[in-house]
Parts: C-alpha cells; sequence; structure tokens
C-alpha cells in the first residue's frame, strides 16, 4: 500500500509541479478582477442614481446583459471580439481578468443598490444640506456604510467570481483549472487531479471567507452603529 500510495504521489508530479503557480494566477486575477469591479460597480450606482433617465436607462441596459449571459460567453466576447472592435491587443490573461470585472461589476452594483435602498433616506440631503458636496457625502457617508453592509454578500461576490476565474482556462490562461486539466491529460488520474484541485479551490475560498469576517469585526469597532 505505502508503495502503491508513493507511486500515485510520483504520477501526479506534473500537477504538484504546477499547482502553486497555476493557483496564484488565479488568485491574483481574482483580486484584480474584484477591485476593478467594486470601483466599475460604485460607478454603475452613481451613475444609475445622479446621471439622469438615459445614463440610468444604459447602466439597467449593462446589467440586463450581464446578467442574462454566460460568463463562457463574456469570456469568449472578451478574447476574441472586443481586441478587434476596440483594436487593443489583449493577452489570454488581461482578456479574462478584463470579463470577469465586467461581469462582478454588474452585480457589484446591484449589492450596492440594495444596501442604499437600506439606508435612510434623509441621510444625503442631510448630508447636502449640511453643506457638503455630493461627491464628499458619497465619499465620508454615505460609501463607508453601503460597503460594511455589503461585506457578507461582496464576499459570495468574491467567492462565485473566483470559481468563475476556472473559465479563463478556455481562453489559454494558465491557471489552476489549466494546470489539473493538463496534469489529467498527462497523468491518466482525473479523480486525483480533480479532488486534490478541488482541495486547493476550497482552501483558496476558506481564506478568503474567514478573512471577510474578519474585516467585518474590523469595521464594526469603526463604524459602531452602523447596522
Amino acid at each position: 500500500m505505502p508503495s502503491f500510495v508513493s507511486a500515485q504521489i510520483a504520477t501526479l508530479g506534473p500537477f504538484f509541479h504546477d499547482v502553486l503557480g497555476g493557483a496564484a494566477i488565479t488568485i491574483v486575477a481574482s483580486i484584480v478582477a474584484f477591485a476593478i469591479g467594486i470601483v466599475l460597480g460604485s460607478i454603475l450606482l452613481l451613475a444609475r442614481l445622479h446621471g439622469g433617465r438615459v445614463l440610468a436607462s444604459l447602466v439597467l441596459a449593462y446589467v440586463s446583459v450581464i446578467r442574462g449571459t454566460p460568463a463562457l460567453i463574456q469570456m469568449l466576447v472578451a478574447y476574441y471580439v472586443l481586441p478587434s472592435i476596440l483594436n487593443l491587443p489583449l493577452s489570454p490573461l488581461q482578456a479574462g481578468i478584463l470579463a470577469l470585472a465586467m461581469n462582478t461589476a454588474a452585480y457589484v452594483s446591484e449589492i450596492l443598490r440594495g444596501s442604499f435602498n437600506s439606508l435612510g433616506r434623509g441621510q444625503l440631503p442631510a448630508a447636502l444640506t449640511l453643506g457638503m458636496r455630493t461627491t464628499q457625502a458619497w465619499r465620508h457617508i454615505i460609501f463607508p456604510q453601503l460597503f460594511y453592509r455589503s461585506i457578507p454578500p461582496l464576499t459570495n461576490e468574491f467567492t462565485m467570481l473566483l470559481k468563475a476565474s476556472s473559465l479563463m482556462s478556455v481562453i489559454a490562461v494558465h491557471d489552476l483549472a489549466t494546470v489539473a486539466r493538463d496534469a489529467t491529460l498527462q497523468t491518466n488520474l482525473p479523480l486525483q487531479v480533480f479532488s486534490a484541485t478541488a482541495v486547493v479551490y476550497f482552501a483558496i475560498l476558506f481564506v478568503a471567507s474567514s478573512a471577510s469576517r474578519g474585516l467585518e469585526r474590523r469595521v464594526a469597532k469603526v463604524l459602531p452603529n452602523v447596522h
């Protein structure tokens, strides 16, 4: 039995050799895409609330299209269609991050909009009455509360984003999913390879969830009166 296990581990050498690099690409791409998505989602929220009827309609249309189409199609469009339309060469990794960011921005904007609707309606007018500009009111009063209230759903959105990052494998990004696929072809041990891959994904998501809970506790100390 020990010799059998050793043989299995030796056979899985190609997977173990590349798993750290693939996991690093998955994590970095997901974090960068999520950070861009947070910024774009915030802009979409502001445009929907303060941009007038036309801009609000465009934002609503964008959100509807993103939420109503598969992430795989969005990934393929970002890699094969957008570069030709915009005459902007994108590497597979850049296209993958762009697709993930555009996807998560739509969901982030809806998460933030839901949090905004849960706030007291008089906070923004009160801030303006006190002489604050709209940008100051959003920066110092509205957005801190929105992001605090949105930590759990944003954590869930990051989890979904990280899982969706596996779709980058279809455009030849050497992420964790691609490493698993290649190792399966080389070793012919799909059960072992994909089981190990699932463990790696679980570990990444567990760390992300733990970090989210820690962040929520720290923010609660800074904003103790926000509920």
